[in-house]
């Protein structure tokens, strides 16, 4: 095998494989990636067994073969490279050679026979989607996935296509416990017949969604999927400047969580009479400040709110205590509510929004925050005991 590459071209790729390879494994060749070089693209695979993904560049292929190198160490060589272009060879013993005028590494390579297969997706049926939109719903609803303890059916996203009315939709769901965070995206009529591939609901991992993300940050389009247990995710290069910043083609296939997503709605009130309507940033600045005092055995903050402003204090016995007052807009009864600064600005930093709404029923419901230029999107906190 040999060929010669952009380094910029290969250097994407192996960003993108990172979080893949990089886990600690008793599989050794798991931490490695899968090049094979055939006609005029080389193929890059990598797999920690619950995620795979493939993607295949344009490239001058002197010789075709395939080989497994190291990921970590590949990725940190190509980096450091000078040059604009990499010339990589397969040379005795499966090592394998990159090198220039001046410079030459040489390392040693694993048998590819030994590298796992890749999940078959054939006959898969594939929704499209834009790229910005897909991004969007993730990073509303990421931030407040369960983290590694606790249920496993909270450490991820519930996706989900439903129909309301003659509406379709494809929804995001995520909570931890304390806070909730929802999002839907109308489906246009011309893609109707399409969604009916999508699975009604499934529960996306985490990790597997930071993955996601990586592929979502070139091109406009992307499709998705499910086969069997597996999310499919798939981006082709449409024109040349696609191909060039993206690749031919990018497929990452993520294993599912097995279970059944709680029922969210319960959780979301029907009805809050009481409204607050802040600027973003005002409110988002003040939470930022009341906040330095807080600490994970103090991390409340008291929210009272009354006519045309909203007080919030915090206290913490070991450091001090802080006092601060904006203007809002506001309609209802005076209410007195505690909650966790930080839930309040993950949310609000994840919104379009320049001025948001706060919904409350009472000091014991959860409140609602939305926004105009957040269309679908609803965040729900629930109120702490102090």
């Amino acid at each position: 095998m040999e060929f010669r590459i952009k380094k910029d071209t290969i250097l994407d790729a192996l960003t993108k494989v990172q979080g893949i390879t990089g886990k600690k494994t008793n599989i050794l060749i798991t931490s490695s990636v899968l090049l094979s070089a055939r006609e005029s693209v080389i193929s890059i695979r990598a797999t920690d067994l619950e995620m795979a993904f493939k993607a295949s560049y344009e490239a001058d292929i002197i010789q075709e073969g395939s080989t497994a190198v190291p990921s970590r160490k590949l990725y940190e060589i190509v980096r450091a490279f000078p040059s604009d272009m990499l010339a990589i060879k397969e040379i005795e013993n499966k090592w394998i050679q990159l090198a220039d005028k001046k410079l030459e590494y040489n390392i040693v390579g694993m048998d590819p026979d030994d590298f796992p297969g890749f999940p078959d997706i054939a006959g898969i049926e594939l929704f499209e989607i834009d790229v910005s939109i897909l991004r969007n719903m993730i990073n509303k609803t990421i931030y407040s996935v369960l983290g590694d303890e606790g249920r496993a059916e909270l450490a991820g996203i519930c996706f989900e296509s439903i129909t309301e009315g003659d509406v379709n939709k494809i929804r995001m769901v995520s909570t931890d416990g304390h806070r909730l965070s929802k999002i839907d995206h109308v489906v246009v009529e011309e893609d109707k017949s399409r969604v009916a591939g999508l699975k009604e609901s499934v529960i996306l991992p985490k990790n597997g969604i930071i993955e996601v993300l990586k592929i979502l940050e070139s091109g406009k389009s992307v499709q998705i999927g499910f086969k069997e247990n597996n999310f499919v995710v798939k981006k082709s290069a449409r024109n040349a400047s696609e191909r060039e910043a993206g690749g031919n083609e990018e497929v990452l296939i993520v294993r599912l969580i097995e279970g059944e997503f709680p029922d969210y709605e319960m959780v979301i009130p029907k009805t809050c009479e009481n409204e607050m309507n802040v600027q973003k940033e005002d409110f988002l600045m003040m939470l930022r400040r009341m906040s330095i005092l807080s600490s994970d055995k103090y991390s409340g903050a008291r929210f009272k709110i009354d006519k045309e402003q909203i007080e919030i204090t915090t206290t913490n016995p070991e450091i001090g205590e802080a006092k601060e007052i904006i203007s809002v807009s506001y309609r209802g009864e005076p209410l007195e509510l505690a909650f966790n600064p930080r839930y309040f600005m993950e949310t609000l930093t994840s919104m379009d929004s320049e001025e948001v709404v706060v919904r409350f029923k009472d000091e014991v419901n959860p409140c609602i925050i939305e926004g105009k230029a957040d269309p679908g999107f609803l965040g729900v906190i629930m109120p702490m005991r102090v």
